[in-house]
C-alpha cells in the first residue's frame, strides 16, 4: 500500500515539474519575442512590383523594433519616386510586431506638355526622357530627365536654363515650363581710350537675346583680336528681370601707337631723315593709320588708312598710297654680279565684309608702276617695267582662337588676282592663289605617352602647338618679273636665300612645332618645302627643296621677335631675324 502511494506521489511530482518547466519556457519565449519584428507586409501597390518595394527595406524578420530604422525604410521606399505617400502601421503578431508599409501610388502618366522652350524642340526633349506616357510616374526618374533636358541646352551654350514649373495633375498630365535666361544688357569697364561701341560691336549677343556662353566666349576672343588690349575678361551679374543677366566686359588697354623720327648723313646721298607714325586704334575709334616719309637721295613714302566698320556695318574700307624701294642682288649661281633697286609706286583701294562669324569677303583695286635702277654691276636680263592695274577678290575662312598666337583653329584664303584687259595697264595676267593653315594643340601627347618619370617634360611638350601651312599659286600665262611667285627666305623656305626661286607657279609647305618655355619665350622646330616653276613646266613634288632648323620667339609689345636658323639640302645654314610668326 505504501509503495502504491509513493508511486502515485512520484508521478504527481513529475507531472507538476513538467508543467512548471513548460510554463517557465513559455514565459521565457514570450519575453524574448517582445519588441521583435515578426512580419513585414506591403499594401496599396497596384502597378509597382512588391519585390522592388521590399528591396528598399533594410529591416529584417527577427530584428528588434527600431523607429529610426523603420523611418529610414519608409524614406527609401518614398525615394523610389513612384508614391504620393508612404505610411507605417504596427500590429501585434506572433508575440512580436507586424510592420505594414502602406503606399499610395502616383497616377499613370497620360500626357507631357512643354512650354517656354524655343531652342530645344519638344521632340528632342522627349527623346532624352525615360519617363513615358502609359507608365506610372516616378519623380526620381523625372528629376534625372530634367537634368538631361538641361544638358541639351548646356551643350549648345545656353547655361541659364531653369524650370519655372513642373506639375503633375491628378488626371495624369505632366506640365513642364522652361525659362531660358536672356541677356539684359552689356556693360564695359576699363576702356579709357577705346570707345564703347568699338568693343560692343564685336559682341555676338544683343540685348534681349538668349544668353549663350559659347557666343560670349567667342565675343571675348573677337575683342582681344582687335589688338588694343592686354587682357579681356567677363563676368555675369543678375539683371533686374528674373532669369536675366548683365554681361560685364572688362578690358585692360595697351599702347597702340608708335612714333619714330631719325636723321642721318652720308657722302653719297647727303642729309637723310625719316618720320613715321602708326596708330592701330586712332582716337579710340578702331581705325588704323600709318604714315611714313623718308627723305634723302630718293624720297619714299607710305600712307595707309583703314576704317574697319564703315557706316556702322561690318564693312571695312581702306586706302593706301606708297612709293617704296627694295634693294636686290643679281646672281649667277652663288656669285653676285650686280645690285639694283626695285621701286614700286602706286596705291590701292581695299574693301572687306565680314560674313557670319568665320567668313570674310575682300576686294582690292590696285594700280602700281614698277621701275628698276642699277646700283652696281649688271641688271638681270629678264626684268620688266611698267604699270599694272589689278582687281583681286578674296574669300577667307578664319576660326583661330587667337590671331596673334593661335593654339587651335583654321585659316584659309582663296584669291584671284586679275591684271590688265578692262583694267588697262601694260600687262595682262591672272593669278590664282590658295593658302591653307591649321593650328593643333599638342595636349594629346600626354594621352599617347605615359612617361611619369618625364612628366615635367611631357607636360611642357603638351602645351605646344603644331602649325601647318600649305600655299600654292598658278598663273594663266608667263608673268612679268615683278609679279612672279618668289620662294626662299624667312617667310617661305628657310635655309635658302631670299626669293632664291621664282616662277609662274609655286608650292610651299611649312610645319612648325612651337613649344612654350616661359610665358614670353618659345622654342620652334620647323621643316619647310618649296619650289617655283615656269609657266611651261608642270608641278613636280620631286623638285621641292627642303629646309629644316630651329628658332626662338620672344614676346614683346611690338609682337614676337623671331630668330630662325635654317639648313638647306646641301647642309648650308642661314640665320633670319624678324618680328612676327612665319604664319
Amino acid at each position: 500500500m505504501k509503495k502504491k502511494k509513493f508511486k502515485w506521489f512520484l508521478c504527481c511530482f513529475i507531472l507538476v515539474n513538467v508543467f512548471l518547466v513548460s510554463i517557465v519556457n513559455s514565459t521565457l519565449a514570450q519575453t524574448n519575442n517582445q519588441g521583435k519584428i515578426t512580419a513585414i507586409v506591403v499594401e496599396g501597390n497596384e502597378n509597382v512590383a512588391k519585390d522592388l518595394i521590399i528591396s528598399q527595406i533594410s529591416s529584417n524578420l527577427g530584428d528588434v523594433f527600431s523607429k529610426e530604422n523603420l523611418e529610414k525604410d519608409m524614406k527609401a521606399i518614398y525615394d523610389l519616386g513612384y508614391f504620393q505617400d508612404v505610411k507605417i502601421k504596427l500590429e501585434s503578431f506572433r508575440n512580436g510586431y507586424k510592420v505594414v508599409f502602406t503606399v499610395i501610388e502616383n497616377a499613370i502618366l497620360k500626357d507631357i506638355k512643354f512650354s517656354g522652350n524655343t531652342i530645344v524642340s519638344e521632340e528632342e526633349m522627349r527623346e532624352v526622357m525615360i519617363v513615358k506616357e502609359g507608365q506610372i510616374l516616378s519623380y526620381k526618374i523625372l528629376k534625372n530627365d530634367l537634368e538631361r533636358i538641361s544638358q541639351l541646352y548646356k551643350e549648345r551654350g545656353y547655361l541659364l536654363i531653369d524650370f519655372a514649373k513642373v506639375d503633375f495633375s491628378q488626371e495624369g498630365i505632366l506640365s513642364i515650363e522652361l525659362i531660358e535666361g536672356r541677356l539684359e544688357k552689356v556693360a564695359v569697364e576699363g576702356n579709357d581710350k577705346t570707345k564703347e561701341k568699338v568693343i560692343t560691336r564685336e559682341i555676338n549677343l544683343k540685348t534681349g537675346d538668349l544668353f549663350n556662353f559659347e557666343k560670349a566666349k567667342k565675343s571675348l576672343q573677337n575683342i582681344y583680336n582687335l589688338g588694343f588690349f592686354e587682357d579681356v575678361s567677363m563676368r555675369l551679374e543678375p539683371g533686374e528681370e528674373p532669369e536675366s543677366v548683365i554681361l560685364v566686359i572688362k578690358v585692360i588697354e595697351k599702347d597702340t601707337g608708335k612714333i619714330g623720327v631719325g636723321v642721318g648723313y652720308n657722302t653719297e646721298e647727303g642729309l637723310m631723315g625719316f618720320a613715321e607714325y602708326a596708330e592701330e586704334n586712332l582716337f579710340g575709334g578702331g581705325q588704323k593709320l600709318q604714315a611714313k616719309l623718308e627723305i634723302g637721295g630718293r624720297t619714299t613714302y607710305k600712307f595707309y588708312f583703314l576704317e574697319p566698320w564703315f557706316a556702322n556695318t561690318p564693312t571695312s574700307v581702306g586706302v593706301e598710297a606708297y612709293d617704296k624701294i627694295i634693294t636686290r642682288e643679281n646672281k649667277e649661281g652663288s656669285t653676285v654680279i650686280g645690285e639694283y633697286d626695285l621701286e614700286r609706286l602706286g596705291g590701292r583701294l581695299i574693301l572687306g565684309r565680314k560674313i557670319g562669324e568665320s567668313f570674310n569677303l575682300g576686294l582690292e583695286l590696285k594700280s602700281e608702276k614698277v621701275t628698276y635702277e642699277l646700283v652696281s654691276g649688271e641688271l638681270p636680263e629678264d626684268i620688266n617695267e611698267g604699270w599694272t592695274n589689278t582687281l583681286t577678290p578674296t574669300l577667307s575662312y578664319d576660326t583661330r582662337d587667337n590671331v596673334f598666337e593661335p593654339t587651335s583653329g583654321w585659316f584659309h584664303s582663296l584669291s584671284i588676282e586679275k591684271a590688265g584687259d578692262f583694267l588697262g595697264g601694260d600687262y595682262s595676267f591672272t593669278k590664282y592663289n590658295l593658302t591653307l593653315r591649321a593650328y593643333i594643340s599638342t595636349k594629346f601627347i600626354t594621352d599617347i605617352f605615359d612617361l611619369r618619370s618625364l612628366e615635367s617634360i611631357t607636360n611642357k611638350l603638351s602645351e605646344g602647338v603644331l602649325a601647318l601651312r600649305a600655299a600654292g599659286g598658278i598663273a594663266d600665262t608667263s608673268l612679268p618679273s615683278f609679279a612672279e611667285y618668289q620662294v626662299g627666305g624667312m617667310n617661305t623656305l628657310r635655309g635658302y636665300d631670299f626669293n632664291q626661286f621664282s616662277g609662274d607657279k609655286s608650292l610651299v609647305f611649312n610645319l612648325e612645332y612651337r613649344i612654350p618655355l616661359t610665358d614670353s619665350f618659345q622654342a620652334v622646330i620647323f621643316a619647310d618645302w618649296g619650289q617655283a616653276w615656269d609657266y611651261s613646266e608642270a608641278f613636280n613634288l620631286e623638285d621641292l627643296k627642303f629646309g629644316r632648323g630651329l628658332g626662338f620667339r620672344y614676346e614683346t609689345p611690338l609682337g614676337p621677335i623671331r630668330f630662325d636658323y635654317g639648313i638647306n639640302e646641301e647642309g648650308e645654314g642661314k640665320s633670319y631675324f624678324s618680328i612676327g610668326h612665319t604664319f
